[in-house]
Order: structure tokens, then sequence, then C-alpha cells
């Protein structure tokens, strides 16, 4: 199957568990299954697999993962998702945000707990930085998320500490919505000192995950984040960064899929702000005033 045959399907009850069956297994990653599917000619085939096909294309270290993925077929998966409070969308879904289709591997399924309505918004943006921040980021924020609420954006974000959470936090208190993109399962919260900020996400916003609700912190997961919180609006806000950064390569997936990066400029030798200042010299937005995002949206 080619990429315009999948985003062109309507997905059969049958289909989507064998995607669910897939995506439940520990160490097949989306990527994987998009690899995979270019070697089927529909999602069906998937199911019918041997052993030594089913390897060649998830990789012989998921030999386990193949027993799995046949007991995962007969899983009752509406049970399970009942118990742990967490609803799901498939890439087939209208209210699947077709800005993530920009992504290579974009993920098939989104689970959700909170208002799903926030995804229709066409005006979304997003908002990351350093989990250690300094006063420039609160400052500037302090200015750029009323003003972005005040337009009717969505700010979305990726609920870690620092920026993160600092982004969601000032548009909650600014009367506006906000999507956070978590790196794990619903069934954690990470860090812990977000429990009240993901409570009220949870109930009155939105708080997204391409993994199962009990899938467990794993590193590369943040990194596979951070593409979908640089792809989820129609533009990227950074206020700080290391040069070596989860948030350096958010601002990456952001530029290879054409989206606006604005970046606060930062004082001289600021080992926060130095990244940015490169990659407003390589051709990011200099975020200096609120003109600068009017300008680039048409505001």
């Amino acid at each position: 199957m080619d990429r315009e045959e999948i985003l062109q399907k309507k997905l059969t009850d049958e289909e989507k568990k064998i995607i669910l069956s897939l995506i439940a297994i520990e160490n097949i990653t989306t990527l994987r299954i998009h690899k995979a599917l270019k070697n089927v000619k529909k999602i069906e085939d998937m199911a019918s697999l041997d052993l030594k096909t089913f390897t060649s294309y998830f990789g012989k270290s998921c030999e386990e993962a193949y027993d799995k993925f046949q007991y995962n077929l007969s899983f009752n998966y509406e049970k399970y998702f009942n118990f742990y409070g967490t609803e799901y969308i498939f890439y087939d879904s209208e209210y699947y945000p077709k800005e993530l289709f920009r992504l290579y591997d974009f993920p098939f399924v989104i689970f959700y707990r909170g208002n799903k309505d926030l995804l229709l918004f066409k005006r979304k943006i997003s908002i990351v930085g350093t989990r250690n921040n300094t006063k420039y980021s609160e400052n500037a924020l302090d200015v750029i998320v009323p003003f972005l609420v005040d337009n009717n954006f969505v700010v979305a974000s990726g609920l870690a500490s620092g920026v993160d959470s600092i982004a969601h936090t000032k548009t909650i208190r600014s009367r506006g919505y906000t999507i956070g993109v978590i790196a794990h399962g619903h069934n954690t919260i990470y860090p812990e000192s977000n429990n009240k900020l993901y409570e009220i996400m949870r109930i009155k916003h939105l708080i997204i995950s391409e993994y199962f609700p009990t899938a467990k912190i794993r590193k590369y997961r943040f990194l596979e984040r951070n593409r979908i919180v640089a792809a989820l609006g129609c533009g990227l806000i950074v206020t700080e960064a290391g040069i070596k950064s989860g948030t350096s390569r958010t601002i990456d997936f952001a530029l290879d899929i054409g989206n606006a990066v604005f970046c606060l400029p930062g004082r001289f030798g600021d080992k926060m702000s130095l990244a940015l200042n490169e990659h407003i010299r390589s051709g990011a937005i200099m975020l200096n005033k609120l003109k600068d995002i009017k300008d680039e949206f048409n505001l």
C-alpha cells in the first residue's frame, strides 16, 4: 500500500483491530508499521503473515512480538479502554487533525482524554522550550499567551516541566484552550509535579498520545512526541532551548514540514538562547514583538 491508498481509506472494524494490535506491542513503532504497510496490498494481509515475513517487516527482535500480535487480534479493546478511561480516534476520523498528515510517520491512532473538539480548531499553535527555563520565558509568555488566546489560537505543548507547563498554565489562566501531547500512556502522569495541571486539562481541555494507556516511559518516545507537537499547529513558538536538546529537534521537525518557527532572541552568550539565535540566523522568525506573529498569520 502506498501513502495515498492509506490516507484515502475508510477503515473497517477488522482493519482497526489489526492496527491496534500492532500499536499495542512495545517495540513496534508507528514508523515500523508505516514501512510494513508498504509491503502489503491491504491492511487485512497483516493478520495472516507468517513468522518469517512478520520478522522481515518488523525485525528479528520481534519474534516474541509475533505471538503477542496473534493474541492481540482476539483481545477485547473496548473493555480495556473503558477500564482505563481513555478514548481514541483513527486517522480516518473527522476529528483527526489533518496537520499530522504532513508527517511521514503520522500516528494511525490518537488516544485521548478530554475535549476532542479542540482538534477541529484551525488555529492551533505550539509552544515549547527548555525544562530549565529562566524568567525570560515566563515574562515573554505573560505577553504572548494572552495575545494568542485573544486571537482564538488553541495552544499545544508537551506537558513537560518548564516552558511546556508554563504555556499550558498561562493559557488556562487566560481562559483559552490548550492541548497536551504526552510521550507515554495516559495511565502515567509525568512529571508528577504536573498532576494538578493534568487533571484540569483532562477535564476541561485535551491530552493526547499515540501510545496505549499502559505504555511506559521510554526515552525515544519523547522524540517521537516532539514531532507531533511540531506538526499539530500552524506554527511553533520557542522561548529557550539548549543546543543539543529535544526542543531543538522539535524545531527541526517543524522546519521540515514547512511550519513557521518563531524564536525569541537571546542575550549574547546565554546558553539557553544560543541555539535559538542560530536558528534565527538560519531562517527562523525572530519573535521580537507581537506584530511578528500578526504579520506571519495576517491577523
